[in-house]
């Protein structure tokens, strides 16, 4: 549950607001070093890597993919604790059959008559 909290938490890598600009109507930016996005009206250098998420209809940072279960993108600073979250679901599954063929093996095996 942490892990999942977290992932829905953490920041996934939006761009700082400093970088927002209302001049990019107006002015056409040909610089090779700043990249703009036309639907967030927004200008970031070209090192952030910023891709634009249609889902969440923003621009994110170094984007992995936008994940249904937790409604957000999964990006830069929440990648590490998304896989976190993969580990132990994982873990929790193989638990969860564990214990189910512990408990039909019991059940079977000593079953009171």
């Amino acid at each position: 549950m942490i892990s999942y909290l977290s992932t829905m938490l953490i920041n996934p890598g939006i761009p700082e607001r400093k970088y927002y600009s209302e001049y990019i109507k107006y002015k056409n930016i040909t610089n090779d070093d700043w990249r703009c996005c036309q639907k967030c009206n927004i200008i970031v250098p070209k090192e952030y890597n910023v891709t634009h998420c249609y889902d969440c209809d923003i621009c994110v940072r170094e984007q992995d993919h936008h994940c249904p279960w937790t409604g957000k993108c999964i990006a830069k600073y929440n990648l590490k604790v998304f896989y976190i979250f993969l580990y132990s679901l994982f873990i929790f599954i193989i638990n969860i059959f564990v214990l189910l063929y512990c408990n039909l093996f019991y059940n079977s095996k000593f079953k009171k008559k």
